[in-house]
């Protein structure tokens, strides 16, 4: 893990954002991309009639918030002796991330962490570069960017393709991780168990446990934010399973539950 790439925009998240990307600067000794999007309805305005049409207003009101912005996490980069670059794009975040992301080892976002807080476009942004990215993606808690690399790492495991995609890009990661616990919710998959992720993990050095969890009433996005509090884990691994946007918007039930009240960073792969 080497390249990563953060976005940067003038949002809620973005400190968390920016203190997690120092953080892993700093144990992967990793080049960051700062990444501007520049969605053409920043620019627009709208006339009684129906009509659209660019406002160099607005497009110059844009411009100087980015570049204020930009300036700012520039120098706290280089305060804290980070390399980087920069990259600013037209087009939706969403679009401007997974374009500039095709030599990124991982892509840093944000989600909710809040129960009051319903679905908004920071999640539908995670979920779009989540299920069309091949990086992965390490989400942290809009309010709180702190990443723990040397505490307890939990993996959750079900035997698909995405649980197996997340866990192969966490290996960074879980190196460093003082524990690592693979659980499982429910019955364990006989064709793949568990038990398998854990004999890859040790082929990478990486000793963990199995912790597997009764399926009951919750569903298995509540049942693994229960694990993850009850472990004081330090992040969580987890694949992300896509839907349509009909279904659950584009996240399906498990992913979108925890990006919704995870109290920890999660690193995600579809």
């Amino acid at each position: 893990m080497k390249t990563g790439l953060l976005h940067v925009a003038e949002d809620r998240g973005g400190d968390a954002r920016l203190d997690a990307a120092v953080q892993l600067a700093r144990a992967f000794d990793l080049h960051l991309t700062g990444t501007q999007a520049a969605p053409l309805s920043a620019y627009a305005m709208a006339d009684p009639f129906g009509g659209v049409y660019p406002s160099v207003k607005l497009f110059t009101e844009h411009e100087k918030r980015q570049d204020a912005t930009r300036a700012a996490v520039e120098a706290r980069l280089r305060d804290e002796g980070v390399a980087f670059d920069w990259v600013r794009g037209a087009g939706s975040p969403a679009t401007v991330l997974l374009d500039q992301s095709r030599l990124s080892d991982v892509i840093i976002l944000s989600h909710l962490e809040s129960d009051e807080g319903g679905w908004d476009a920071e999640l539908d942004l995670v979920g779009d570069v989540a299920v069309h990215s091949r990086a992965p993606i390490l989400s942290v808690p809009y309010d709180n960017g702190t990443l723990d690399l040397e505490g307890t790492a939990l993996v959750a495991w079900n035997a698909s393709f995405e649980a197996a995609q997340a866990l192969r890009f966490a290996v960074p990661l879980l190196s460093r991780a003082a524990r690592v616990q693979i659980v499982t919710i429910g019955d364990d998959a006989p064709e793949f168990p568990a038990a398998g992720a854990a004999a890859y993990l040790s082929h990478h050095g990486i000793q963990s446990e199995l912790l597997p969890v009764p399926r009951g009433e919750l569903s298995v996005g509540e049942e693994l934010l229960n694990v993850i509090i009850d472990s004081r884990s330090s992040f969580a691994v987890l694949g992300a399973y896509g839907h349509s946007r009909i279904r659950e918007r584009i996240l399906g039930g498990a992913t979108r539950e925890m990006l919704l009240r995870s109290p920890k960073p999660l690193l995600l792969a579809h």
